[in-house]
């Protein structure tokens, strides 16, 4: 009978040793996450389980040729300041403008290049008259073998 209630006491030991070391690597972990979380660092070994880790993206008007943003008109030169995350290669601006909801000029560029709204040739261009137009800060992946496009970030405007 002894031996019996030996044997128990000792299965009961190992177990309560190994409940009790799944809670410090449990405590470990938590505790490596919240640090990550406050740095914005992955813990050492773990950046693949931190790539997901979403930054703030944002696009705006930064400057136009011999106008105020209030006064853009067909024609202007635009320029944007946009931010995005490191992980993001080539992301691209497209501007698009609307009369009465109808597309009537857009275009695409590095996020460094300049807009003429109007371009060289639109419906905007040929027509006049005032657009709403929407800048959007974007870039293209691939998923199952296909191209995807991934807005991440857009800002509007008037121009008259």
């Amino acid at each position: 009978m002894q031996t019996h209630s030996r044997a128990t006491t000792a299965v009961g030991h190992t177990l309560g040793t190994i409940a009790q070391a799944a809670l410090v690597v449990a405590i470990v972990a938590a505790l490596a996450l919240a640090a990550a979380t406050v740095t914005g660092k992955a813990p050492v070994g773990a950046g693949s389980a931190f790539a997901g880790k979403t930054q703030t993206s944002w696009i705006s008007l930064a400057q136009t040729s011999g106008a105020a943003a209030a006064q853009l008109s067909l024609g202007s030169v635009v320029a944007f300041d946009a931010g995005y995350p490191t992980t993001v290669k080539n992301p691209r601006i497209e501007v698009l403008c609307y009369q009465a909801g109808a597309l009537v000029y857009g275009e695409a560029g590095g996020v460094n290049d300049t807009f003429r709204l109007g371009g060289g040739g639109s419906i905007w261009l040929t027509n006049g008259g005032a657009a709403d137009c929407t800048a959007n800060l974007y870039y293209f992946g691939q998923h199952a073998g296909k191209q995807t496009y991934n807005k991440l970030a857009s800002t509007e405007f008037s121009a008259n």
